[in-house]
C-alpha cells in the first residue's frame, strides 16, 4: 500500500506543475509558488531527485516531460517483466502438478490395464506438452522485455 500511496503524491506534484505551467526551464518557479511543503527541497536531494523529473534551476523547479515519458515506459517494462515472471511460476506449478499425474497414472496402468486410464494419460501427456509449448513462448517474451529494460537503463 505504500507504492500506491507514494506513487499518487508523485502524480498529484506532477499535476501541481502542470497546473502553474513550469514544463520548462523558462517557467520554473519556486516551490512557495507551487504551493508545495517546505520538505520539498528535502525530498530533491533523495529519491526524488534522482529520478530526475522535477529540474532544478536557480532555486526554482520544472517538470521535464520528456524524464517522465522516459519513467512511465520503464514502469510499464517493469510491470511487463512482473507479469512474464508471475506467468511462468503459474506455468511452472501447472507443469510440475501435470507431470506428477502423469507419471501416477502411468504407474497405476502397469498394474491396472484400463483403456480410461491409457486415455486419461494421453491427455495429461498432450496437457503437459501444451503447457511446456506455453513456457517457452512467456520465457521468450520476458528475456526480451528483460533485454529491452536492460539496454532502456544503460541508456541512462
Amino acid at each position: 500500500m505504500e507504492r500506491a500511496e507514494a506513487r499518487r503524491r508523485f502524480l498529484e506534484l506532477v499535476e501541481k506543475f502542470r497546473e502553474k505551467g513550469a514544463t520548462s526551464p523558462d517557467k520554473a518557479v519556486t516551490p512557495e509558488e507551487l504551493g508545495l511543503p517546505p520538505g520539498f527541497k528535502h525530498l530533491m536531494r533523495g529519491r526524488l531527485g534522482k529520478l530526475g523529473v522535477f529540474v532544478e534551476k536557480d532555486g526554482k523547479y520544472y517538470l521535464s516531460e520528456e524524464r517522465l515519458k522516459q519513467l512511465e515506459k520503464q514502469r510499464a517494462g517493469m510491470q511487463e517483466a512482473r507479469s512474464a515472471r508471475r506467468n511462468l511460476f503459474m506455468l511452472r506449478i501447472a507443469r510440475i502438478t501435470i507431470g506428477i499425474l502423469f507419471i501416477s497414472l502411468l504407474l497405476v496402468n502397469i498394474y491396472v490395464g484400463d483403456p480410461r486410464v491409457r486415455t486419461t494419460y494421453s491427455i495429461l501427456l498432450v496437457a503437459l506438452l501444451a503447457v511446456s509449448i506455453l513456457q517457452l513462448y512467456y520465457l521468450t517474451k520476458a528475456r526480451r522485455v528483460f533485454e529491452a529494460y536492460g539496454r532502456a537503463s544503460s541508456r541512462k
